[in-house]
């Protein structure tokens, strides 16, 4: 890629992202800050090893405002949706500490965000953009208020591989978080995208998150899970639906735009679907159009739960950033 062209793509990240944060229409359903319910999630892989940032000629000047660029735009989403959670995927240490310091309890005039940081990797080479010296690679829950992580609570599980299909390491990263008041357990995860792994994946995944269900917690499950809604790997997820055992709800499954088939029949009150999170549009890397990112929740703790996949800058990731809303049970 040119670096004029780089440069270019930094300067529409952070002006995309804040007009798709404020002004910019959300899909179908449309899910605004201001029609949203009171407890608000945010999941999205931000691609950090694997879509570069536009430095320019790369000098230090350059690298540090492509960095500052791509942070302050991620702000901005996460303070106009005024986020309780937020779940980040194919995140890169040193993109994580630069999220941590913006969010950081001394800064003005807004909320401030406590955080847990889980490596999946020890090291990815593209992870050198944010941080030469520290390329680890994996998740982060941010949430919001200072302390508001349980002290003691954060978790990483290894998840299960198949052992003739080698490949990174996915983690299940979970920690108790006071939300909106209460305590629940967040927990976010990145499943692998081998047929065979995910399906290993997605059901320990399940199991987990139900363990802290049957010890009364309420769960906010997040991430990029690499599977479509109807597939039968998520029914250990869904509590609804043909094949369905699990216990969750999903932020987007009631937009009736995205209804259709025999088993999602627009008389349906939800439905195991949701507008795409991963397309063309964000990245050439990608060459589907599907739902594979989710922000699960547990089913008898929220109520009216809402969601929106916003759209996305080109280039930038490969994913679009998926936002949720719901209302605790009464």
């Amino acid at each position: 890629m040119r670096a004029s062209f780089r440069a270019l793509l930094a300067a529409l990240f952070s002006i995309g992202l804040l007009l798709t944060a404020g002004t910019g229409p959300a899909q179908a359903d449309d899910v605004t800050p201001e029609n949203a319910k009171p407890v608000r999630f945010i999941s999205y892989n931000v691609c950090g090893a694997n879509c570069p940032l536009a430095v320019g000629t790369g000098t230090a000047t350059e690298v540090a405002a492509a960095r500052a660029a791509w942070v302050s735009g991620l702000v901005a989403e996460v303070d106009t949706w005024d986020s309780d959670l937020v779940m980040l995927q194919e995140l890169c240490y040193g993109q994580w500490k630069l999220i941590r310091d913006a969010l950081a309890p001394q800064r003005a005039g807004e909320d401030s965000y406590d955080t847990v940081w889980g490596a999946s990797l020890s090291s990815a080479s593209g992870c050198g953009q944010w941080d030469a010296a520290d390329r680890r690679f994996g998740l982060a829950i941010f949430s919001k208020g200072q302390g508001s992580v349980v002290a003691g609570t954060r978790t990483v599980t290894f998840l299960p591989e198949v052992p003739t299909a080698p490949t990174e390491d996915r983690i299940l990263l979970c920690a108790q978080t006071k939300l909106d008041g209460r305590v629940a357990r967040a927990c976010n995860t990145h499943i692998d995208f081998h047929d065979a792994t995910t399906a290993l994946q997605i059901p320990k995944v399940a199991e987990l998150a139900e363990a802290a269900r049957q010890d009364g917690e309420a769960v906010v499950l997040a991430g990029d899970f690499n599977q479509v809604p109807e597939h039968a790997d998520m029914n250990a997820l869904y509590n609804h639906g043909t094949g369905s055992v699990g216990r969750f709800q999903e932020v987007d499954e009631n937009d009736k735009a995205e209804f259709q088939g025999v088993d999602c029949p627009q008389e349906a009150a939800r439905c195991r679907s949701g507008e795409e999170t991963a397309s063309p549009t964000c990245s050439d890397h990608t060459t589907e159009t599907s739902k594979i990112d989710y922000v699960f929740l547990s089913y008898e703790w929220f109520k009216t739960a809402q969601g929106d996949a916003l759209p996305c800058t080109s280039g930038l990731s490969d994913h679009h950033l998926l936002r949720g809303a719901a209302a605790w049970e009464k």
